[in-house]
């Protein structure tokens, strides 16, 4: 199987499993109210998993799992991986052993007696062995962590994710703690009966034995060697992939880095797996899944040709319009020498900006409202004063405006002399921060003209500023110096806004607003739109001129028919 379908069908398998297991340690936790309730809710929870198409994707799934669990051992030419991923390897190899025995006391024994195996037996067998107890929630921390963590760094990437991880995170910790609690309370009051009347708890642990001395023989056959076969079978392919490993020792290649050294490795080796084999820090978001480029390279040499993208780097590539000396590092499976450079400085990943909403660390694509504000007249305002004195005034004006920002729900982005940009909309409003904008230029204006009234004295002339606004799509992410980034937007969206500041000075008004904005704030107003060209894009984009006060007053009327 090609390593991208691979990685699909592993992706797939998990979250049925997964699904199964929550819904289970949902009912589990049910016994935190009482057996019975736990008993009740069991055929609603597991009347699809128990229906022959259940079963079949089920059982289909948790064999499948396991088989590309045993493939990534085979495939692995290096162990040289993230702490993380080797945790997501061990689990997925070590999870069989005590799910194989589980299942067979489960589904393996309702086979064999053709009986129903209920909570109370399941409850009566599993808590009052204290081994038993132990491996039963061993099983429930280990297959919950593998999941979690499957899931988490397959979905970190998507935006939506990301927006609802808090409550990802309290469903995490909340379902398996209320499934070992709802078990532990089914527990003690089973082990209570069981105190009381022993009789009751002998027929129980007889209710699963076969009557047939073949069938039970033969279940108590797989209880003992199910666990140990697939330890067995693990053994085996990992001592065949190591044999295979020594056979082709001589069949390698070397990588070389802009560092000035070279890396050798068996091919089969990606290039990314290169990195880690020299402990060399290589930017990979998604562990090496090709479910992102930051792990992308620049192939500068190469001794022959490379082997053509897969169906995962083709598409990833493509997104990007990467050019053809551009790869994936976890994807290109090289088998000739060749010289690399990784496109993303490895401390690009680290959270070096944390005023930045929700700790964006990458670029994602989405609808936001973009404020550019300049100052006018700051070179000559520099030419009259000192230098520490225009310093001093220009910290003392961004900082108003920075203050008006973030009282607006805005972010700052950046800012060039005398202009600021700050982005609205990053926290998924449904008026992409039009509101919380058009509120942002008012108080910047309202500021310069109290600094006016404060340094009326000091200033030549009043200070005036320009304000541009609009909503569109834009690439939202961290971006700047690797030390220093800052959450900041690419796109036509960009331009047409800073455009949109430019035209305040030709149309002699402080606030110049787009037809988009004004939608999305959900305004009507009755002044005319003006029809204006920007600079690279082929329509014209229809604005609205505004003063401090014509805005405030529509900003009023619409708080006031709101409420």
């Amino acid at each position: 199987m090609r390593r991208p379908i691979l990685s699909q069908v592993r992706s797939f398998t998990g979250v049925i499993i997964g699904t199964y297991v929550t819904l289970h340690l949902l009912n589990h936790a049910l016994g935190l109210i009482s057996l019975d309730a736990q008993e009740t809710a069991r055929p609603y929870f597991m009347a699809f998993w128990h229906s022959p198409p259940g079963q079949l994707l089920l059982y289909g799934s948790l064999i499948l799992h396991a088989g590309c669990a045993l493939s990534v051992l085979w495939r692995r030419r290096t162990y040289a991986l993230p702490i993380w991923e080797g945790t997501q390897i061990i689990l997925g190899l070590t999870i069989p052993y005590l799910l194989l025995v589980h299942i067979v006391n489960t589904r393996g024994t309702r086979i064999l007696t053709g009986i129903d195996i209920n909570y109370p037996y399941e409850i009566a067998n599993l808590w009052i062995d204290p081994w038993l107890r132990a491996k039963q929630i061993l099983l429930v921390l280990l297959v919950w962590g593998h999941f979690v963590v499957g899931l988490h760094f397959w979905l970190r990437l998507q935006a939506w994710y990301r927006r609802s991880f808090s409550l990802m995170l309290l469903a995490y910790v909340l379902i398996p703690t209320g499934a070992l609690l709802g078990f532990a309370e089914s527990g003690m009051k089973t082990s209570a009966k069981a105190r009381s009347d022993p009789a009751w708890l002998k027929q129980m642990k007889t209710h699963g034995v076969p009557a047939d001395p073949h069938r039970a023989r033969l279940r108590a056959l797989l209880k003992d060697w199910v666990g140990p076969s697939w330890l067995g079978l693990v053994g085996v392919i990992f001592g065949t992939a190591q044999l295979r490993h020594w056979q082709q020792r001589h069949h390698r290649f070397k990588v070389r880095f802009p560092e000035g050294f070279s890396v050798s490795a068996p091919i089969g080796t990606s290039v990314l797996e290169v990195s880690r084999m020299a402990h060399r820090a290589h930017v990979s978001v998604c562990g090496g899944r090709g479910r992102c480029t930051t792990c992308r390279i620049r192939v500068e040499e190469s001794t022959e040709p490379l082997p053509s993208p897969n169906e995962l780097e083709d598409a990833a590539l493509a997104r990007i319009g990467a050019p053809e000396d551009v790869r994936l590092a976890c994807q290109l499976r090289p088998v000739a020498d060749l010289l690399v450079r990784p496109l993303l400085h490895p401390t690009f990943a680290r959270p070096t900006h944390r005023s930045s909403p929700r700790g964006r660390e990458f670029g994602e694509e989405r609808r936001v409202t973009i404020l550019f504000v300049d100052l006018r007249g700051s070179t000559r305002l520099a030419e009259a004063r000192l230098p520490y004195d225009v310093v001093f005034l220009l910290n003392h004006y961004l900082a108003e405006m920075t203050e008006a920002v973030d009282h607006s729900s805005g972010h700052y982005s950046n800012f060039t002399g005398d202009g600021l940009m700050a982005l609205f909309g990053l926290e998924n409003r449904s008026d992409y921060g039009a509101n919380g904008a058009l509120r942002c230029a008012c108080e910047m204006v309202e500021k310069v003209e109290r600094l006016n009234e404060d340094l009326a004295a000091e200033l030549p002339e009043p200070l005036a500023i320009g304000i541009g606004i609009h909503t569109g799509e834009a690439i939202v992410g961290r971006m700047g110096p690797p030390r220093t980034p800052l959450l900041s937007a690419l796109g036509d969206a960009v331009n047409t806004a800073a455009r949109l500041e430019t035209a305040s000075k030709e149309l002699v008004t402080p606030i110049v607003v787009s037809r988009a904005t004004m939608e999305a704030a959900g305004l009507t107003s009755d002044a005319s739109f003006v029809s204006l060209s920007v600079r690279g894009r082929s329509t014209e984009v229809e604005v609205v001129a505004f003063s401090r006060p014509e805005l405030q007053k529509l900003l009023v009327r619409q708080k006031q028919a709101a409420s």
